[in-house]
């Protein structure tokens, strides 16, 4: 949706006005009525309207307030972009099937940009396909930790080493697909984010690629983090996130499990400005899913307390 926004931007005027007619959702009944009856089409997602502003607002449109179904925004001058320099970040950990896809499928980004790998000391040969890649791919830096220590600690190192500008975390395991950072990096460049989130919520997804364990508690930490950080947030474990090397540098990151929640609360106590992009979320190719269900679900509920600490009560917690 994004990238449609944008082509239809690139078709008006300064003056233009772009209208929407918004469906209302399904009623319990009609929902209910779709469950047993085959023959009527499902719908899969609904986009909220607060995501579709920031969309509008990302694409150069200025939405106005809710005018009955409809949404009208207004074309916006168009910003005159800034070019920046970018570190595209990859922490794996016995991805010996997915590294060298991963890596051979981040596209040219028509900018100065480098890839740093950090292996989290892989019991497979992740760390031998990279070397290999290495040979004929000038942008690669590696870091080959030789100790397990978990993502957070491996995402800290890669972006720690980072010089370039803008700093990109890419899941090794592709299911945010490396085709999409362009998407990532729009917003910077155009001006209308400082930290840019990746939401796999909005779209319908892939068979298998989130299990309905992880569907719920992905729903019940967006609901917490929403509340946290004051803003509408529709998913906090997106393993794609983008900022500024320069506000990064001012974030305290000390979870070595999950790096995500240091991320989301640093952003917001330097008050930056948080936009989400939706992606389409993709199952695994090879190996297995890192996440644990129970032990990093009660590590992720202790973070989000420590956050209520910080955040609302203003504690200064380690």
């Amino acid at each position: 949706m994004f990238t449609t926004f944008l082509k239809i931007r690139e078709l008006c005027h300064d003056d233009s006005k772009l209208i929407m007619s918004e469906v209302k959702r399904l009623t319990l009944l009609r929902r209910i009525r779709s469950l047993l009856i085959s023959e009527e089409k499902k719908i899969n997602n609904w986009i909220p309207r607060s995501l579709i502003e920031t969309l509008l607002y990302l694409a150069d449109f200025s939405p106005r307030p809710k005018v009955n179904s409809c949404i009208i925004s207004d074309a916006l001058p168009v910003k005159q972009k800034r070019e920046y320099s970018y570190s595209v970040m990859v922490p794996c950990y016995n991805e010996e099937g997915n590294i060298a896809q991963c890596i051979n499928r981040i596209p040219d980004l028509q900018r100065d940009y480098e890839i740093i790998v950090v292996n989290d000391g892989s019991s497979d040969r992740t760390a031998e396909v990279v070397q290999e890649l290495m040979v004929n791919n000038s942008r690669i830096r590696f870091v080959d930790n030789r100790v397990n220590r978990g993502k957070g600690y491996a995402t800290k190192c890669g972006l720690d080493l980072a010089t370039k500008d803008v700093l990109v975390i890419l899941d090794a395991d592709m299911t945010v697909m490396p085709e999409d950072l362009p998407l990532f990096i729009a917003p910077f460049e155009s001006r209308h984010a400082e930290f840019v989130n990746g939401t796999r919520m909005v779209y319908p997804l892939a068979d298998k690629a989130m299990g309905p364990v992880h569907m719920f508690g992905n729903t019940i930490f967006s609901l917490i983090f929403s509340y946290l950080l004051n803003q509408k947030v529709t998913d906090t474990l997106c393993g794609t996130k983008c900022m500024f090397r320069k506000d990064y540098q001012r974030i305290v990151m000390k979870d070595e499990a999950w790096p995500d929640f240091d991320l989301l609360f640093g952003a917001s106590q330097l008050n930056l400005k948080i936009v989400e992009v939706p992606i389409r979320y993709q199952p695994r190719i090879s190996g297995e899913s890192k996440m644990k269900t129970l032990k990093h679900g009660l590590m992720l509920l202790t973070a989000s307390f420590k956050g209520f600490l910080k955040l609302k009560l203003k504690f200064g917690i380690s």
